[in-house]
């Protein structure tokens, strides 16, 4: 169970908590274009990726969907200002592959931190996770060329580019998708010639 692993490298978890971890985390199997959360509603799970690529978009004035951000094996996903304020949300999360998700409910999750009060280390780490996530995507955004974000993402989640549609990929560079074409087929073609060079 890869949410065990994942829990162990914050907080040791004891044979009590393991027990109460599998009990209050449910195992679901999703498909592709599922949706786990819709704008409007209030987030009342937290999930965490066993298998799988999600993503959570927004739409934007003009109504066009724009990817907010990505989140793969490893990862605790939820829309974190809607979840831990309960309150209605602006966002979308939709499944883009078919995978495997522990879930736990906003309660549940609470009784878990008050039975385990060494969890909350564990909140923690996951509040701050998504809060540098935020901050860089604005960072991005803000001060980095359209090619700099492409390096970025491939050097912080290089598995996007072959599992996402290309059309999200833009959307969350901030770019067209031709623009995102063209930035790889430079890429690519410096990549050949340094090959040559090297052969």
């Amino acid at each position: 169970m890869l949410l065990l692993t994942e829990i162990e490298k914050v907080i040791p978890v004891s044979k009590e908590m393991e027990a109460a971890i599998r009990e209050k985390f449910v195992e679901r199997k999703v498909f592709r274009t599922e949706s786990l959360h819709q704008t409007g509603k209030i987030a009342r799970e937290l999930f965490f990726i066993e298998k799988g690529l999600i993503r959570i978009f927004y739409h934007n004035q003009s109504g066009k969907d724009i990817t907010y951000g990505y989140y793969t094996e490893g990862d605790f996903v939820t829309i974190p200002e809607s979840f831990f304020t309960q309150s209605a949300s602006k966002y979308n999360m939709e499944m883009l592959e078919d995978g495997l998700l522990n879930s736990i409910s906003y309660t549940d999750l609470n009784v878990l931190l008050v039975d385990f009060p060494e969890m909350q280390r564990l909140e923690n780490k996951t509040l701050q996770s998504f809060l540098l996530k935020a901050g860089e995507r604005i960072v991005a955004l803000q001060f980095l060329s359209a090619e700099e974000r492409y390096d970025t993402l491939m050097d912080t989640q290089p598995s996007i580019i072959g599992r996402a549609p290309l059309g999200t990929v833009a959307s969350y560079l901030g770019i067209t998708q031709e623009t995102l074409s063209r930035i790889r087929n430079r890429k690519k073609l410096a990549f050949d010639l340094d090959q040559k060079r090297i052969a």
